[in-house]
């Protein structure tokens, strides 16, 4: 069985959730909070910049501004905890449910047509579940944790 805190890190499909820009607990979120916090009320200053500074890329700090509130909004809670936010016609929830397994690549049915992932996501699946086999569940999750979910 495996460890609670790496079911809590890495989604039944093998992707880490606390690397995902929508993760509640995730870097991103708390990096996005952190720069709000530092910008503070920028908004009038990107006015006056781009205009002293004559630099029209502080015209795009409205657009800037509005995602970085996204990222920064409580917004999911990892795949094990309720379902996918970001991908609601995921496949992998339900069946690691109904099969009672950790992961995908501990099912006999591993690769599998029931993910509903496009072509692109489901080459990078079987990829993920295929290193976790080699590399072992725990240290897949400490390198997970630690590169980035969006190279």
């Amino acid at each position: 069985m495996t460890d609670g805190r790496v079911k809590e890190s890495i989604a039944p499909c093998g992707l880490c959730c606390e690397t995902c820009f929508a993760h509640v607990d995730g870097d991103i979120r708390r990096y996005s909070l952190k720069l709000k916090e530092k910008l503070g009320n920028f908004d009038m200053y990107a006015q006056r910049f781009e205009t002293l500074l004559d630099d029209p890329i502080f015209g795009k700090y409205p657009a800037f501004k509005e995602m970085l509130d996204y990222f920064a909004s409580e917004n999911c809670k990892g795949c094990r905890n309720e379902q996918c936010k970001l991908f609601k016609g995921c496949g992998v929830r339900p069946c690691h449910q109904d099969k009672q397994i950790d992961f995908c690549y501990q099912c006999d049915e591993f690769p599998c047509g029931k993910t509903n992932f496009d072509p692109g996501l489901y080459k990078g699946w079987v990829m993920i579940n295929e290193r976790i086999r080699e590399m072992g569940i725990e240290h897949y999750c400490e390198a997970a944790r630690n590169r980035s979910r969006y190279p």
